[in-house]
């Protein structure tokens, strides 16, 4: 908390005339204000003119000092009304350039300009951001003749009042100079500039969490230090795109393994400062030349068409995977390029890992898996797969490979081929979501030959979804199919080997297979590879149906190989994570916690006792916080409970003394115990690692 303390000045006779420099740091927003804010301004000015009050209030003015002078201030919050004031001024000095040029040139000298400012070439006193400066000062040199702008707009607006008033030019000028008061705050040596923008701009406009990550790393720099680190700011704007810098910072905080969870939406300014900034050592200017770095691999991930990559393989498979626009893999795909660019895996390596989770994806996507939880998933794959790696000896594909197939829950396990087959000739496709439709028939298409992009196409209206045996069956499609045509339109209509993407007229959806097939747009014509079989059959019935089915079904296992791992690697002797380890008859031998030395166990109450003491040494302020729960049940004071269903945890203070619910349970309830305490340390149990008992053969 900080309390800002502040003395009344008259905006122009005070503040600009006794202030040689005014910057609006680089880190602020560009000038905004239109003929709207303007009106309201002299609406107010009006108001408070005709009531004969002395002075009117316009709000505070936030000026630093700390990296300037008192006679140089940088604006933190007021850059709007004082860029609007400064037209209105040399709005003023223009009109009285004819008839009172004495005065016109007391505006521009004492108001508009530093005549012993050396370091600019038109001595402007206001220096607004890169881009509004050169607009700025071609209204304050060239007047009516400036370039259409913005600022050039509100110089129009304040003349063409001016010219139009009741008031004189001079009566405008005196309202300017002796009305017009703000309330001027200077951030002090040892102020925290940043948490007061953040305090002034918590309403009105709100900043984005990247808005407030850019002030941040250049708020304090000097303004030449400010300028280089802006440049660098502005190159990774233009490499991710403005629109996804804060999703790009999201991503990259993730990556960086904090958390077994994705960084929440709303914390991702605050996780940098505290992850990042508070770091020994931190330095703004480095560290954002080496997220300038993690920014054009997470375009390259992200935009793999715009760029090259040492590998034609790679950006086909970063294609593939582009068009199943799962977010939520994006921080794992950043840690797996980071290995591949820092050398810790091998180009062959990385491609394996991008086929397997190409083959992952595109199976759950297939059998109808949930994408629920995928994001703390790969939020933590990295980790689960690296660890793996390690214990088993294995290359880091090797491990994925284990881990997909054999170590994951049951829900994100990898399909196998059976939940393919009956996936497909089970499932309705036709109401599957219609990007996940054009993926499946792009990457069966694709098998074979130069790919057709059927994806790009179909988004760009070129194919649609068409039924083969149409929704609605004609006498002539009846009587083809034969007597049990309604069963049989029941069974197929909506299953894959039904389905498929052409460029038909709407109009042609229930005409007979062969009008369909032979159509100037049909089957035989269509040019997409997956329709080549349907041009080489004359009728369409459960024979064709049951032939083209099996066809799909041996694109499915070429085109999304299920990975086939040594036995070797498999075999489960060692180390695994809690967060993937169902308890039920189970029997651990020992654990791990964090980067601590393993311990040995006897039961899963013993694990539960130490990890809640571990916790407790480490962060006792979590328990105190649940104990002062009314609601919670699991941590209390030792005052407040008795002895035989909780335990009192090591190390307390009798003054102190907290204990931990230790009834008889269930090993999975236990599990679901230590999440709880876990989460109240921002823990997880991905972070124990466990050695179970081998059962006997």
């Amino acid at each position: 908390m900080f309390i800002l303390q502040g003395s009344p000045e008259l905006i122009v006779s005070e503040v600009i005339q006794n202030t040689q420099k005014i910057y609006i740091p680089i880190y602020q927003r560009r000038y905004s204000w239109g003929r709207e804010q303007a009106q309201r301004l002299i609406d107010d000015m009006q108001t408070a003119h005709n009531r004969g009050l002395k002075q009117y209030f316009i709000g505070s003015l936030i000026l630093d000092t700390t990296q300037t002078g008192i006679s140089e201030v940088a604006v933190i919050d007021g850059q709007q009304r004082l860029t609007t004031i400064s037209l209105f001024l040399i709005a003023i000095r223009d009109v009285l350039v004819d008839s009172d040029p004495e005065t016109s040139k007391m505006i521009t000298d004492r108001y508009l300009i530093d005549i012993y400012d050396h370091s600019s070439l038109h001595h402007n006193r206001l220096k607004p951001v890169p881009g509004d400066e050169d607009q700025y000062i071609d209204v304050l040199i060239h007047g009516e003749a400036a370039k259409t702008s913005l600022f050039k707009s509100n110089y129009d607006f304040f003349k063409d009042l001016i010219n139009g008033s009741r008031l004189s030019v001079n009566e405008w000028f005196t309202l300017l100079r002796t009305q017009l008061q703000t309330m001027v705050i200077t951030v002090q040596p040892g102020d925290d500039a940043q948490l007061i923008f953040e305090s002034l701009n918590s309403t009105g406009l709100s900043l984005t969490e990247s808005d407030k990550i850019r002030n941040y790393l250049l708020m304090s720099l000097s303004n030449e230090k400010q300028l280089e680190a802006f440049e660098v700011w502005q190159e990774i704007e233009k490499i991710v795109h403005p629109e996804n810098v804060s999703n790009f910072y999201r991503h990259y905080l993730t990556s960086l393994a904090r958390s077994s969870k994705p960084v929440k939406k709303g914390r991702i300014y605050t996780e940098y400062r505290l992850y990042i900034g508070l770091r020994s050592g931190f330095d703004r200017y480095t560290e954002l030349k080496k997220e300038k770095d993690i920014a054009l691999i997470y375009a390259q991930i992200q935009f793999p068409n715009d760029y090259d990559f040492d590998d034609l393989h790679t950006k086909q498979l970063l294609n593939r995977l582009s068009q199943l626009r799962l977010d939520v893999m994006m921080p794992y795909l950043l840690q797996v390029f980071t290995k591949y660019h820092e050398q810790v895996i091998t180009l062959n390596s990385l491609n394996k890992v991008l086929a397997v989770l190409l083959s992952y994806l595109a199976r759950r996507l297939f059998v109808g898996m949930p994408s629920t939880g995928l994001n703390n998933f790969f939020s933590s794959l990295d980790r689960q797969v690296t660890r793996l790696s390690q214990n088993r000896q294995v290359d880091y594909d090797t491990a994925l490979k284990v881990f997909l197939t054999h170590t994951a829950k049951e829900n994100k396990i990898f399909p196998n081929n059976e939940d393919v087959y009956q996936a497909l000739v089970t499932k309705d496709y036709y109401h599957i979501r219609t990007e996940s439709f054009w993926f499946i028939m792009n990457e069966l298409n694709n098998l074979h030959g130069e790919p057709q992009d059927l994806f790009t196409q179909s988004e760009n209206g070129s194919y649609s979804i068409e039924h083969i045996m149409p929704q609605t069956l004609s006498t002539a499609w009846q009587k083809s199919l034969g007597p049990n045509w309604h069963d049989i339109q029941l069974t197929w209509l909506n299953r894959l080997a039904n389905l498929t993407l052409t460029g038909f007229n709407s109009q042609m959806s229930n005409h007979p297979f062969l009008e369909k097939r032979d159509a100037p747009d049909g089957y035989r014509m269509s040019g997409i590879k997956l329709n080549q079989d349907l041009a080489n059959v004359s009728t369409w019935n459960t024979t064709t149906l049951a032939q083209r089915q099996k066809n799909l079904y041996d694109r499915i296992l070429a085109v999304w190989p299920i990975p086939q791992v040594p036995d070797l690697a498999i075999k489960n002797t060692d180390w695994v994570s809690l967060e993937d380890t169902d308890p039920t008859g189970k029997k651990p031998i020992a654990f791990k916690f964090h980067q601590q030395s393993s311990q040995p166990l006897k039961s899963w109450k013993e694990l539960y006792l130490a990890v809640a003491n571990l916790l407790w040494l480490n962060n006792p302020a979590a328990f105190f916080q649940m104990a002062n729960d009314d609601h919670d049940w699991l941590i209390k004071y030792t005052s407040e409970v008795g002895t035989e269903d909780y335990r009192e945890l090591s190390g307390a203070d009798e003054s102190q003394s907290i204990s931990i619910f230790n009834g008889n349970t269930s090993a999975s309830e236990r599990k679901k115990y230590m999440q709880r305490i876990l989460n109240s340390s921002d823990d997880s149990l991905d972070n124990i690692e466990i050695r179970l008992a081998q059962p006997r053969e």
